[in-house]
């Protein structure tokens, strides 16, 4: 699923993003609200993220990790982005990501997502890690 969603996001490919991610799921994104409720704001999540780059946009996992018990996954690394500026270039920006699956019907299904940035404890404030 990884992997799919890594070439989607290299398409541009927002139905294939989409692929696999639960009607139910509970996503607590980089952006407010804090909560995503459900496909569809994941959906627009996406969609803002894929329409905001100048060009393309780029999502890899390098120390993926997954653990299966059952029905049950959970997956968690570092989440390198990179997008296309619009003067030419690109950025990069790193955060932390952990996912927990659920096989239904026989299918993986993403159920719950929780996506962070590190902070600075000096300032208190979040860090993209954004480097054009």
């Amino acid at each position: 699923m990884h992997r799919g969603w890594s070439e989607a996001t290299a398409r541009g490919d927002l139905d294939a993003l989409m692929s696999g991610i639960a009607d139910d799921v509970v996503s607590y994104e980089h952006d407010e609200p804090l909560q995503h409720l459900g496909a569809d704001a994941v959906r627009e999540v996406c969609r803002h993220g894929l329409d905001s780059a100048a060009g393309a946009v780029g999502w890899h996992i390098p120390d993926l990790r997954v653990l299966v018990r059952g029905d049950l996954a959970v997956a968690w690394g570092l989440n390198r982005m990179t997008a296309g500026l619009p003067g030419g270039g690109t950025a990069e920006s790193w955060s932390r990501g952990t996912r927990v699956f659920r096989r239904r019907n026989g299918r993986w299904m993403l159920v719950h997502q929780h996506l962070s940035y590190p902070y600075d404890p000096a300032t208190g404030r979040a860090g993209t890690g954004l480097r054009p």
